[in-house]
């Protein structure tokens, strides 16, 4: 399996400088920037947005837009090169963050947050028979998605058949957790089915590249930035999509 290089920031704004692109190109102007966009999608509900999230870049905290009935928000002036990992906070709504992305030259569009309301994570938390540590840890889910499929499609987009590691690794009891077809998490197995989903508990703060592997197949990783009491969840079409 071929794996996406996570490019440091300094490094892609070198060789983007290098070519012309990145930072000041001799005449004295300011350094290149693309824009960063997506969509409030609540959890299990595709055909849903949610109203009134405030979003946020946790690596550019003055950056902050507050989101419509579509629930699309949209960033402009974000520097090629940089990383963002967007935050979301929404009234119900626990707090939830996606991957970490390196803005391209292109600048990123669709990426979205599943919206988990308070309830349902209460649930989730009581079917996995723990207590989430929100002053200590994180929980970590993702996505394993099929060629093209995201949240905006209809139906399971998962890839099944696929197994998930994590770097630095973390022990049996944080996970991974696989989500069934019925989309709720279930121990007793060992692969992702068609719902594509999978779990991370209890993870201690601090920073993670999760891959996924299958036989002839390849996947983009994800990197997250962990933070006690937050979501973080790489959702399609940015999670661990299948690229080849």
């Amino acid at each position: 399996m071929i794996r996406t290089r996570l490019v440091p920031a300094l490094l892609l704004c070198s060789l983007a400088a290098v070519a012309g692109g990145c930072g000041d190109s001799g005449g004295g102007s300011s350094a290149a920037t693309a824009s960063v966009s997506g969509d409030a999608i609540p959890f299990n509900g595709q055909d849903r947005r949610i109203e009134g999230a405030t979003i946020s870049i946790l690596e550019l905290p003055d950056k902050r837009v507050v989101t419509g009935a579509d629930g699309h928000f949209q960033f402009d002036g974000i520097p090629v090169g940089s990383e963002v990992s967007l935050v979301l906070e929404a009234p119900g709504y626990h707090v939830e963050q996606t991957g970490t992305h390196v803005v391209p030259p292109e600048g990123l569009e669709r990426i979205t947050f599943q919206g988990v309301t308070n309830d349902v994570y209460a649930a989730l938390a009581a079917l996995l028979g723990i207590t989430p540590d929100e002053t200590g840890a994180c929980q970590m889910p993702t996505t394993v998605t099929r060629i093209g499929k995201s949240l905006y499609d209809p139906g399971a987009h998962g890839e099944a058949g696929a197994t998930v590691t994590i770097d630095p690794p973390l022990s049996a009891e944080h996970g991974p957790i696989y989500f069934n077809s019925r989309v709720l998490p279930d121990r007793s197995l060992t692969e992702t089915s068609d719902d594509g989903g999978v779990l991370y508990i209890q993870v201690p703060p601090g920073e993670y590249v999760m891959t996924a592997s299958k036989p002839g197949a390849e996947f983009r990783q994800v990197k997250f930035k962990c933070r006690a009491g937050v979501l973080v969840n790489a959702s399609p079409p940015w999670g661990l999509q299948r690229v080849e």
